[in-house]
């Protein structure tokens, strides 16, 4: 029943959003906050539509059996789909409470459910308005009234956990009796060693029937250490039996602890103990909501209170103590909406850094991407890409502080004066400005292609001699055509490294460009060349040829060319193009189906991470849904899943 309760919450929450009577009453020193908006989320796909969905189909019918029928509709749980859901969690001197959080037309639905899974109804109790129950083992409570329902699951990680059984004693017990049957081993083959014998047969006879006393004392003494002694054997049984029934003792302990916690933060909650003084007064919080265009809202708050709470609570301060951790993470947060539209699914991830990592991180990724990378692929022909707007120079200059800092403050003395000393001598050794130009940060991957080709491997077989036959086969494979591009003004230095691998039979060179000698059993070759002011790694060496001759000709849209350029990270899915090419006629039958909604449903994928905007680095994650079959991004996904539910 447990099991069940939690899973209807957590998927009806799923349809639910903030209300702000709820809202209200989530403490402003919470953690963790997760919000979803059930009127946005009924407006882009109705209860009675999910209800028709082979998901939403499966719970309703399962609902129905846990209520003996009484409950057919998810809308008799009495829940508010069009009101506020939360999760949120609190961090208090070392004790973690989750709490989910439902609002509530009415109570009876959930009354009906409940009372039709307890055989005692003696397991629900009332306080006033409120009803609640609590499970017996660790103290989960779930407690409800008219207006919302709340589950909550805490762990108090300042308490023993170890309810093993696993016993000192145990060990001393074995050892005893190992020595003791070492011993009566030892008396027997002295015994040996002082029998006089005169003749060689006599010898052999004696030492196996000496041998055959040793095995049986050692035996014996064993099982008279351990099994034979009643008084003995009886002891530790009870002394076993005391402390199961102590391990026991602490563990109804806890859980009693527990529910009378869990209990109290359930009726704070509902009753609105919080009010005066809710989550919508941190500032952190209500920062992150920002316009509230969406569906769901996740914020984790200040990092170095979790860290505190979960690290020093632990005992591990001392080893976290030579890490400065507080300077580089303090005041740093993050969070995430996720908004449906028509057209797409949106998922934005803001993370909000300490002025010391914003520092840090500004130098590494104040790169300038190459335009003329843009001249050497054709986005027609490409299956995506992966782009990195870093400067290598910046890292090169900035991670050895960002290492000096870290250590700073170190309680280990050691790392405190090596740590620091090492960085200093690193810069010392390095020419930032000269490596940068070498390769100077901005890079780009793409993929224009996947392709199968004909692999030559050797296999073995053995003749009739068992000799080993070396046999050479074929097979097909699928390989990437791809090509890399790093600015560099380091071609001598390349051609000079290249040359090297080049003597060492490493690679070979053909007009200008170089090909790795990779082994037959690789199915792509690699090609490599230095040609204006671009370092290139790709699989065509037509493709580097009409790049250096100048015949290549590229075609990117503005779009491609603004995603990689003015932000610090991008990758980009062509799905249609990909999915395409999967042969679907030589899938088996129980797949094709499902193949064929991927190869009719699958648009582009994009993620890109912008560059810092005062300590904030935002990542957008964008994946586009088909136009057709699909009223928005939400419906999309139902239908996804329905159409992988056999």
């Amino acid at each position: 029943m447990k099991k069940l309760l939690l899973s209807l919450t957590i998927c009806c929450a799923a349809y639910t959003a903030q209300a702000q009577d709820l809202i209200q009453n989530i403490p402003a020193n919470s953690s963790a906050v997760v919000t979803i908006k059930g009127s946005n989320v009924t407006d882009l796909f109705s209860i009675k539509e999910f209800e028709n969905s082979k998901i939403g189909q499966e719970m309703v019918k399962e609902l129905a059996r846990e209520s003996d029928g009484d409950l057919t509709s998810l809308n008799d749980l009495g829940i508010d789909f069009n009101a506020s859901a939360y999760y949120f969690l609190q961090a208090e001197k070392g004790v973690f409470s989750n709490y989910f959080a439902i609002p509530l037309r009415s109570k009876n639905g959930f009354d009906n459910l409940i009372k039709k899974n307890n055989s005692s109804t003696e397991k629900i109790k009332t306080d006033g308005d409120i009803t609640y129950m609590q499970d017996n083992y660790d103290g989960i409570t779930v407690a409800w009234n008219d207006r919302m329902l709340v589950v909550v699951i805490s762990e108090d990680t300042n308490e023993d956990d170890d309810y093993n059984y696993y016993s000192y004693d145990d060990v001393t017990e074995i050892e005893e009796a190992v020595e003791v049957a070492v011993d009566v081993a030892g008396d027997a083959v002295e015994a040996v060693e002082v029998e006089e014998v005169e003749e060689a047969e006599e010898v052999i006879e004696i030492v196996e029937v000496e041998i055959e006393d040793v095995e049986e004392a050692v035996i014996e003494s064993t099982e008279d250490a351990t099994y034979s002694n009643d008084d003995y054997y009886k002891k530790r049984e009870e002394r076993y039996k005391r402390e199961r029934q102590e391990r026991e003792a602490k563990r109804i302990a806890k859980t009693q602890k527990a529910k009378v916690r869990n209990l109290q933060k359930a009726k704070a909650f509902i009753n609105g103990d919080h009010s005066s003084n809710n989550i919508l007064r941190n500032k952190s919080y209500v920062a992150s909501l920002g316009k509230q265009n969406f569906e769901a809202h996740a914020w984790a708050g200040d990092f170095m209170n979790l860290y505190q709470e979960l690290v020093e609570t632990q005992g591990f301060s001392n080893a976290f103590g030579m890490y400065n951790v507080e300077e580089l993470y303090r005041n740093s947060s993050v969070s995430s909406t996720l908004d449906f539209t028509n057209t797409s699914a949106v998922l934005n991830i803001d993370y909000t850094m300490s002025n010391a990592m914003a520092k840090h991180a500004k130098a590494m990724y104040n790169g300038k991407m190459n335009k003329d990378f843009f001249k050497y692929f054709n986005q027609d022909k490409m299956l995506g890409y992966m782009s990195v707007n870093a400067s290598t120079e910046g890292l090169l200059t900035e991670y050895p502080k960002l290492m000096k800092s870290m250590f700073a403050n170190s309680t280990n003395n050691e790392m405190a004066t090596v740590i620091p000393l090492g960085t200093d001598l690193l810069s010392v050794f390095l020419d930032e400005e000269a490596v940068g130009e070498l390769v100077r940060g901005d890079m780009l991957f793409v993929v224009n292609d996947i392709a199968k080709k004909q692999v030559t491997y050797t296999t073995y077989d053995y003749d009739e001699n068992y000799n080993r036959i070396p046999i050479e086969k074929t097979k097909e494979e699928t390989v990437p055509d791809f090509i890399f591009m790093a600015t560099s003004n380091g071609e001598s230095i390349f051609n000079k490294l290249m040359n090297i691998a080049v003597k060492e039979n490493e690679m070979t060179v053909d007009n200008g460009i170089y090909k790795f000698n990779t082994p037959r059993s690789v199915p792509v070759n690699v090609y490599a060349m230095h040609a204006k002011g671009v370092l290139f790694f790709a699989t065509s060496k037509d493709q580097l040829l009409a790049i250096r001759n100048g015949s290549f000709k590229g075609s990117v849209s503005g779009d491609h060319k603004k995603n990689i350029s003015k932000n610090t990270s991008a990758a980009y899915v062509n799905g249609k193009n990909i999915i395409s090419q999967i042969p679907v006629n030589e899938l088996p039958r129980e797949f094709k189906r499902k193949i064929n909604f991927l190869t009719s449903n699958t648009e582009d994928l994009l993620i890109t991470t912008g560059k810092l905007k005062g300590n904030k680095s935002s990542t957008k994650v964008i994946l586009n849904t088909p136009e057709e079959g699909h009223k928005n991004g939400l419906a999309y996904f139902i239908n996804f899943i329905d159409a992988f539910i056999d």
